[in-house]
């Protein structure tokens, strides 16, 4: 296995002058696409040759300009004779076109590219998708629990077994590429006065509003808002163009009394809000999010949810050290979590908040699309020399 952490010592020049084949459903745009073209571009970069074959997509233009080979083959045809032939049509093309490994991103494709690896004794790259993908060489689990998970139940394979990354794109995310002005402009959108500290709520999912509210209403029972030292307010940013006429929230907002106090918003900048926030609330769902906003040197507090418990993104209390924090992780039946988190987030004084920008920006670096580039080139690298 590459170690998660080691993958600066793995020799790159293993994959100059060869040939990987990259096997995707469709190149629209979403994070599978744009994971394909980062890894595209970072092999070219190796002297590699970077082959991606699948479905045509609004992104295979940005492929080729970043020196990627685009192969049009449909993985997944409606017609089952079709997909009995993808088996030997693929196993023709990678052969053809002198395919040294395979890495195949879902399940769409994989029985087509474990036959091609298998026919023509090449290594198979899958991701994790389920038991089924074991059969590859080697398997990329995005999340340590998942990889903790396999290595219990398959401990004979765990040397098959991969930490990988879904990097994320942190070109736009530079605090200091956005001015006064900008933060200025976004406040008089949203109608905040300059003075008043903000608490966003950022891609939220719309069944976590009461408990958003919920939050503000404990803080509001300690007349936190009432403090003028403060002048706090709960901000929740809701979609460009949503109806902000009376709805659920406003009701809601209403019965709580907590009408000067939380508001809900169309869109603005997300990276402005970031900046013009002591503390940004962000889903567990959608580790990017989170990333982004540490990206931006913002707290940032993580909304757990039933269905998603592992958060890796943000350092917190008891996994870290105080002075190490970068965030909050805010259990799913706890508003008062992300109550106290609002709380300590608005009492930070300059110089604990640069440093805890500064921790933040750094962390979000380790999910960056370059980081996530350099583990999957070492995973690559292993298969043809010692890493």
């Amino acid at each position: 296995m590459t170690p998660w952490g080691d993958e600066d010592n793995a020799d790159h020049q293993l994959l100059a002058g060869r040939t990987i084949l990259q096997l995707i459903a469709t190149l629209e745009p979403g994070p599978d696409a744009s994971a394909c073209i980062e890894i595209a571009a970072a092999l070219e970069e190796a002297g590699a040759r970077a082959l991606v074959a699948g479905g045509e997509g609004a992104l295979v233009s940005e492929l080729q300009a970043r020196g990627g080979v685009f192969l049009p083959f449909d993985l997944t045809p409606r017609n089952p004779l079709t997909l009995s032939f993808n088996r030997s049509r693929l196993t023709a093309l990678a052969q053809s076109e002198g395919a040294e490994l395979i890495h195949v991103r879902g399940e769409a494709g994989f029985a087509a590219a474990l036959h091609a690896a298998r026919r023509l004794r090449i290594p198979l790259i899958a991701e994790d998708f389920g038991p089924a993908a074991i059969e590859a060489d080697t398997l990329i689990f995005f999340s340590q629990e998942a990889l903790d998970g396999a290595e219990a139940a398959w401990p004979h394979l765990a040397r098959r077994f991969v930490r990988g990354l879904r990097g994320v794109d942190l070109r736009a995310c530079a605090a200091q590429a956005i001015d006064s002005e900008r933060v200025r402009k976004l406040r008089e959108g949203w109608g905040v006065r300059p003075h008043e500290r903000l608490v966003v709520g950022l891609d939220l999912p719309g069944d976590r509003q009461k408990f958003f509210l919920a939050a503000a209403q404990q803080l509001a029972k300690r007349n936190v808002f009432e403090n003028e030292a403060q002048e706090a307010r709960f901000v929740w940013r809701d979609v460009e163009g949503a109806d902000l006429t009376s709805g659920p929230f406003e009701a809601e907002a209403r019965q709580m009394g907590l009408d000067r106090h939380v508001m809900r918003v169309a869109g603005g900048d997300r990276a402005v809000a970031c900046v013009a926030s002591v503390l940004v609330a962000t889903p567990a769902a959608d580790p990017r999010v989170a990333v982004e906003t540490q990206a931006l040197g913002a707290p940032t507090a993580v909304l757990q949810s039933a269905a998603d418990q592992s958060v890796e993104t943000v350092l917190a209390p008891p996994q870290v050290d105080p002075a190490k924090r970068t965030g909050w992780i805010i259990a799913p039946d706890s508003p008062s979590s992300l109550a106290r988190a609002a709380e300590e987030a608005l009492r930070l004084g300059a110089t604990r908040r640069e440093r805890m920008a500064l921790r933040a920006t750094e962390n979000a670096r380790a999910f960056s699309s370059e980081r996530m580039s350099a583990l999957t080139l070492a995973t690559y690298a292993r298969h043809f020399g010692a890493v």
